[in-house]
């Protein structure tokens, strides 16, 4: 993928984005599909979403696409998706590989002695709503799932010996102190290998390693004072440039610390509230293949706002977002892929592996990332069912086991009952008051009712945000009723909202706004019925990022608060 900086110096990698062969198969199982008569007769852009196209759009079933590498020398290869949607099967020179599950994360399959000459390609890519195959992406969720091939791909060359990961966590923020871990593969054991860390260019540690056949872990911690910090106000980063034998690996990271204190979020030791809004991966005409400058459009969007925070709903993000994230301040919650799943699935064992295997996937991508500061799982899932809870301690555990640094939470839509808020840190809420229920009117009374009910039931040493408020408006549709779907009543509750939460309440921290942008629905006729052009309408901007009404309203609220924050 190509990152906002270079991550290998001395590593060959090839970027195959481009256009690829394509074939649409239907609705075929993938058992059934014998790989050297497909007949390809179509191309198809990688990264890109084929059934946003015009030719596919909205069609769901098998399809496979194919590209070829000249290879003028033989070795070890690593071949690298950043994301397929929703299930596929990979096939090198006809013989295949592996299979994945899930969409939104990184993957990769490693290939020994591979010949020289052309190497063939072929992804099988299904995007069928199949739960049997993938319980990851369910046909009621509030978002349309599109299939493809939706970010980059690589095929990296790699040597006798190799770094799979350098992990960057700050150990002490005001000493500078850093713990890295390098993961390396190696082909065979070897002594006195070279190992060279260097911070923004100037060498910080060199030493010989000895390395274990199959690979294994070299650990330290490095100081460096008088570093910079990382903050929303000054997103200072740092490049660490780790170099193992005649392999490199480049990461970008900020020094900071992000903790809970009693009701408070702590930033580097200073208290901050988030104001923000959920972001979407989605666009009506590319679905989740984002290019640059609609990344970079979005951001800019996000900044414009005077937003400080931005929740990835309802999935892991692209990388190259988290990376404009940190250059631009924005506080980041990074979420696994999931929409209000129940017992049922909480007690699956073929669910639960599929969670697990993407939230190891997420804090892969994301833990080197300053902005990512807290992680969230099952969005509005029936936390309150006492048969789920052993399935939101399991993957709240697993978050902890992987990376204890950032906090851990999920959304509730149900506070008065919920049954896991003790297993969080931070504790949040969706509520759309004004919207299915009460009157804007009742806003102010609403919140408080609920904060007032987390509070009582013994968490009022807990933070307290609202990840989820908002309101539909259908872009352009101004009325003199000012009612549902209008401009106006979008204005009005969230006008109403935003001054209470953050202007008048202290005991909230945060508040995410649902959301920036408008994005296409489920396919399912019920919520087709509720949700006018099958979209979901709440965004501030709609699909093609124009402004509503509201868009200036919460940017001017927004600024207030900052500027309320920046007195104090």
């Amino acid at each position: 993928m190509l990152r906002r900086f270079r991550e290998h110096d001395s590593r060959s990698v090839v970027d195959l984005r481009g256009f690829w062969d394509f074939v649409f198969l239907g609705d075929v199982e993938p058992d059934q599909v014998d790989i050297r008569k497909v007949a390809f007769d179509d191309v198809m852009a990688v990264p890109g979403c084929f059934d946003a196209s015009p030719r596919y759009a909205g069609r769901r079933g098998l399809a496979a696409y194919r590209t070829c590498l000249p290879l003028l020398e033989a070795g070890r290869l690593r071949l690298v998706f950043d994301a397929v949607h929703h299930w596929c099967r990979i096939f090198i020179n006809g013989k295949a590989v592996r299979d994945h599950i899930g969409g939104f994360t990184r993957f990769a399959v490693d290939l020994e002695d591979v010949p020289a000459g052309d190497l063939e390609i072929i992804v099988l890519v299904d995007n069928r709503l199949d739960y049997a195959r993938c319980p990851l992406h369910l046909d009621y969720f509030d978002w349309y799932h599109y299939g493809g091939i939706s970010r980059g791909v690589e095929v990296h060359r790699l040597g006798k010996v190799w770094i799979d990961a350098l992990e960057v966590a700050t150990e002490d923020y005001q000493s500078r102190r850093l713990a890295l871990t390098v993961r390396y593969g190696a082909s065979t054991a070897s002594k006195g290998q070279p190992l060279v860390v260097r911070f923004d260019g100037d060498v910080a540690l060199e030493k010989s390693v000895d390395l274990e056949a199959g690979g294994g872990t070299l650990e330290t911690s490095l100081e460096f004072p008088g570093a910079a910090l990382w903050s929303p106000e000054e997103p200072e980063l740092h490049y660490l440039h780790v170099q193992l034998g005649e392999d490199d690996l480049r990461e970008r990271i900020g020094i900071r610390e992000f903790r809970t204190q009693g009701q408070q979020l702590l930033l580097n030791g200073e208290p901050v509230q988030l104001a923000g809004v959920n972001r979407h991966e989605s666009h009506a005409q590319i679905g989740h293949g984002q290019p640059d400058a609609l990344l970079l459009a979005d951001a800019q969007l996000v900044r414009d706002l005077g937003c400080n925070f931005v929740r990835g709903s309802h999935y892991p993000q692209d990388v190259r977002w988290l990376d404009l994230c940190d250059e631009m301040g924005f506080l980041v919650w990074s979420e696994v892929l999931g929409w209000q799943h129940t017992a049922e699935h909480l007690n699956d064992e073929h669910f639960m592996q599929a969670q697990l295997t993407n939230l190891e996937e997420m804090v892969a991508s994301a833990r080197n990332h300053a902005s990512v500061v807290m992680y969230g799982i099952l969005n509005e899932s029936r936390s309150d069912d006492p048969e789920c809870r052993a399935g939101y301690a399991t993957l709240l555990g697993r978050l902890r086991e992987l990376d204890p640094t950032r906090p851990v939470t999920y959304t509730s839509t149900r506070p008065a009952k919920d049954l896991c808020f003790d297993l969080v840190d931070i504790v949040a809420v969706d509520v759309y008051p004004g919207w299915y229920h009460n009157t804007p009117a009742d806003i102010p009374k609403v919140l408080d009712e609920v904060a007032e009910t987390v509070d009582s039931r013994g968490f009022s040493d807990k933070p307290l945000m609202i990840a989820e408020l908002g309101a539909g408006a259908i872009w352009g549709w101004r009325d003199w009723h000012a009612r549902h779907w209008s401009e106006q009543y979008q204005v009005e509750i969230l006008e109403t909202a935003v001054k209470h939460l953050l202007l008048d309440r202290p005991r909230w921290c945060g508040l995410g706004i649902w959301q920036l942008c408008d994005i296409r629905s489920s396919e399912a006729l019920v919520m087709a019925l509720r949700r006018p052009r099958s979209y979901n309408n709440k965004g501030l901007v709609d699909e093609y990022r124009r402004p509503k009404m509201a868009y200036d309203v919460v940017k001017k609220l927004y600024r207030q608060a900052r500027e309320k924050r920046q007195t104090k």
